[in-house]
């Protein structure tokens, strides 16, 4: 795993217990699925662009194609900690942000909980899985 992917998942695993936040961009007051990304992104000096405007629910199409622009996909059985992992609750809809911090680990937040969570990546997030992301200056 490359440095800067374990400072990404540190910085996703610090951020643990954060407030949800619609739109939130900052670990200290509160984040969504999105920001977790971002926050962690950023703190490890690699570069995402931000989006804003999306409702409740993140709009993929928007957010992936921010995505394509400064990172890269990258194949399950090659992914490591610090890659960001893209959900679908409906195979065409894509909505939902996570950074993978371990093998079978991700961290996200959603307003269910009302925080930024640690989770198992279960079979059903295995089913729900629509891509997964590593940004640029992340080696592997």
């Amino acid at each position: 795993m490359s440095t800067k992917g374990e400072q990404i998942a540190a910085a996703a695993e610090a951020m643990v217990g954060t407030p949800f936040r619609h739109q939130g961009r900052n670990p200290k007051s509160g984040v969504d699925c999105v920001g977790v990304v971002l926050c962690s992104v950023w703190s490890a000096g690699c570069d995402l662009p931000d989006c804003f405007g999306y409702g409740p629910m993140p709009k993929a199409d928007m957010l992936l194609a921010e995505l394509g622009k400064r990172a890269r996909r990258v194949h399950r059985d090659d992914a490591q900690p610090g890659d960001v992992l893209v959900f679908a609750y409906k195979p065409e809809l894509p909505m939902h942000f996570a950074v993978l911090v371990g093998a079978e680990h991700i961290v996200h937040a959603h307003g269910s909980t009302g925080r930024v969570i640690k989770h198992r990546l279960t079979n059903a997030w295995n089913n729900r899985l629509h891509s997964i992301w590593r940004a640029e200056g992340v080696d592997g």
